[in-house]
């Protein structure tokens, strides 16, 4: 029962900071104004990813070893116990951290969407891109053909 609170503990930590970081992602994209803030919070995410994969390898491993399906219910089989008990809540504070971040990763991509419509907007509008009656691109602009940076997307 002490390498299982062990593990959890650990995926615990590594998931609280990345829920952190995927915090702090979310507000530089809707803060900053460089792409300086989200550099530094993916290269972040990006080890902790893998050290939380090392985590569920291990995991992994002991379920296989103790031959259970999930660690839920390897913990449930164990007799009551203080042990029992603190394992039992670390493996819900888990479960409630995990979807946290489900949640941040669909708002962060949403927001990169966001940010990638806003750019393309913005460089169409500095290429003065014109749009034809049916708001696609009109590839007959005459002298805004040669300063259209990408095809109009207006």
């Amino acid at each position: 029962m002490d390498k299982v609170i062990k593990l959890l503990r650990e995926q615990m930590i590594l998931c609280s900071r990345l829920s952190e970081i995927f915090g702090n992602l979310s507000t530089a994209f809707k803060e900053a104004r460089s792409g300086l803030d989200v550099t530094s919070a993916v290269q972040k995410i990006e080890p902790l990813m893998s050290d939380l994969s090392k985590n569920d390898k291990k995991i992994q491993e002991f379920l296989q070893t103790e031959k259970v399906e999930n660690l839920k219910i390897f913990i449930d089989k164990q007799p009551k116990s203080t042990e029992n008990e603190v394992a039992v809540r670390l493996l819900a504070q888990v479960g409630t951290l995990q979807n946290r971040i489900r949640h941040q990763i669909t708002n962060v991509a949403r927001l990169m969407i966001n940010s990638k419509t806003f750019i393309d907007y913005n460089l169409n509008v500095m290429s003065q891109a014109v749009a034809n009656n049916t708001y696609g691109s009109d590839l007959k602009v005459g002298q805004h053909q040669t300063r259209r940076v990408f095809n109009a997307n207006v």
